[in-house]
């Protein structure tokens, strides 16, 4: 048989299964963090295969339930001897590793738990009989060598030995780490590369590097570091020292399982905040139409006036919602935003735009004023972004999306070119896009002027060739939003509740918004292809190709 020959059998039957997409990605999860993929593998396919008068969805979902009870255990926490407690506090100096530098400070107070790497008493549990189901599905995963390698290490009571499963965390990140929200491990070998000849020689070491990384998407609240600081980053390396060859490191080996069943246990959490339902609507929302009434009854008050309550208003935002007044866009009472257009002025005759030939949902334009910067004043959107919530849709509720994505992409072209160009922002001035290094082009008539300015000085002639038929094509001058990105399209309770950030929207060539998807940082495959799967019909992969050759050949700040 071919090498991992069963692993992609069952990949196969597992999608083919009628499972929730939580589902899927934890049963893929299994199998891309087993130790032996094959050899997991081969566990699942026998065990679906057991019984043939049961469905492959019915043994997936009994083999769940022992696999959620399985990993549940590491979340356990189990207590720390004093004499462990003492010891551990001397080796890491009494805080958090993920602290660059212990506070000089005497006043700032520093607060850890005693956290294990892997609860000692897992194999304590008289579910974990070596006949019993729960530790047969911990060798597929593990494979037998490695379960029993975990069970010695585990059951070792020497306190020294103890530290190679002890460390110092805030409590915050316990809670998360106890729960698969947060990963440990070593950072000059990523999870494919860790090997036994890495953990033999990390275990020696004096000095260890540490990557530590935050599973997403699924808030699990604010972490904070030791010092009561917040940690909002996705990865941060971190250096964990010991002055004392007889205080060893946490072992490579604990972690590593760890990090294996951090994914589950993280998914297992998914899909218990999932059955929760959806957030409850807010109690009071206002309406559309009332919104531009209340809109029309405001522009009665003078210009100057108006001005100087958005003053007001962003000085109260900035006490009111001290964690989103940051950057450009500020958040402020009565469900409005004010954004400085920095970059563009664009934005706000882009919504002025949309709300009147359309019925795409997006922020209602309020006002805008020329402050240090040209400042709009908008509705706020209810929901959360796409790359948020993504993981909490059904496929039902992913193909409605797609759907309704279409609708937006089918409207926006409706948008009426009254400008005096083909090619230019809503006003007819420079479209500004992070796909131009230099910021803004154009306007232009044509678009061999467009075409002309993306194949600059710098375009290999090899390039140049190989784009040449399809720059020789017309394309229509279509209204895009040329930013739709996972974090520019909201979702509420399941539905496309709102299209945000416009400043880079105008009238480009019809491909454009197809080719601007797959531009910059790339999302999930799942989300790319909802959003892919609203231009079908639609598409433009030649223009695609082109223009990756384009980005290959494009420097930054042209």
């Amino acid at each position: 048989m071919a090498p991992l020959a069963r692993y992609y059998t069952t990949i196969r039957l597992i999608e083919s299964a009628l499972l929730t997409p939580t589902e899927h990605s934890i049963w893929r999860a299994f199998l891309d963090e087993a130790v032996d993929p094959e050899y997991a593998a081969c566990y699942i396919w026998d065990k679906i295969h057991d019984h043939p008068a049961c469905s492959p969805e019915q043994a997936l979902q009994e083999l769940k339930i022992d696999w959620k009870r399985l990993v549940t255990k590491l979340a356990r926490r189990d207590q720390v001897s004093s004499q462990a407690r003492t010891l551990v506090e001397n080796r890491d100096n009494s805080h958090c590793f993920m602290l660059d530098q212990k506070p000089s400070d005497p006043n700032i107070s520093v607060r850890f738990d005693h956290a294990w790497v892997i609860p000692p008493s897992l194999f304590d549990d008289s579910d974990m009989d070596p006949q019993g189901s729960l530790y047969l599905l911990l060798q597929a995963f593990l494979t037998p060598t490695r379960t029993s390698e975990l069970q010695t290490i585990l059951q070792t009571n020497i306190p020294q030995s103890q530290l190679k499963n002890l460390f110092l965390l805030s409590p915050s990140v316990h809670s998360a780490f106890r729960n698969g929200h947060v990963r440990i491990f070593p950072p000059t070998n990523t999870p494919d590369q860790w090997n036994d000849e890495t953990e033999a020689r990390i275990k020696t070491a004096s000095e260890v590097y540490y990557f530590v990384s935050r599973l997403s998407p699924e808030p699990c609240g604010w972490l904070f570091l030791s010092d009561g600081s917040r940690w909002d980053l996705t990865m941060q390396m971190f250096i964990m020292e010991s002055q004392d060859a007889s205080q060893p490191l946490p072992d490579p080996f604990l972690l590593r399982t760890h990090h294996r069943i951090a994914a589950s246990l993280h998914l297992f959490y998914v899909e218990e905040r999932i059955a929760e339902g959806w957030p409850s609507p807010p109690l009071f929302h206002l309406n559309i139409v009332t919104q531009k009434i209340l809109r029309s009854l405001w522009h009665l008050v003078p210009h100057l006036i108006r001005v100087q309550c958005y003053g007001a208003l962003l000085k109260l935002g900035s006490h009111l919602y001290p964690r989103s007044f940051t950057g450009l866009v500020h958040q402020l009472p009565f469900g409005l935003y004010a954004k400085e257009c920095t970059r563009s002025p664009n934005e706000g005759q882009t919504l002025r735009l949309v709300e009147r030939y359309t019925s795409i949902p997006a922020p209602l334009w309020i006002d805008e004023y020329q402050g240090a910067h040209r400042v709009l004043i908008m509705t706020t959107v209810s929901g959360q972004t796409l790359d948020v919530v993504f993981h909490r849709l059904s496929y039902s509720e992913r193909k409605q999306l797609s759907k309704d994505l279409k609708n937006v992409l089918s409207q926006l072209r409706s948008i009426p070119n009254q400008t005096s160009y083909r090619f230019g922002d809503s006003h007819g001035g420079p479209l500004f896009d992070y796909r131009f290094p230099s910021g803004i082009c154009g306007p232009f008539h044509q678009i061999s002027e467009f075409n002309s300015f993306l194949v600059h000085k710098h375009v290999r002639n090899e390039t140049r060739d190989n784009i040449a038929t399809v720059h020789a094509r017309q394309y229509r001058s279509v209204f895009t939003h040329a930013d739709l990105n996972p974090r520019n399209i909201i979702i509420d309770r399941g539905r496309l509740s709102g299209i945000v950030d416009w400043e880079c929207a105008g009238f480009y060539p019809e491909y454009w918004e197809f080719t601007r998807l797959f531009y910059g940082a790339q999302p999930l495959p799942e989300i790319q292809s909802v959003i892919h799967e609203a231009f079908t019909g639609d598409t433009y992969e030649e223009e695609l190709e082109t223009e990756r050759l384009l980005w290959y050949d494009t420097p930054f700040g042209i």
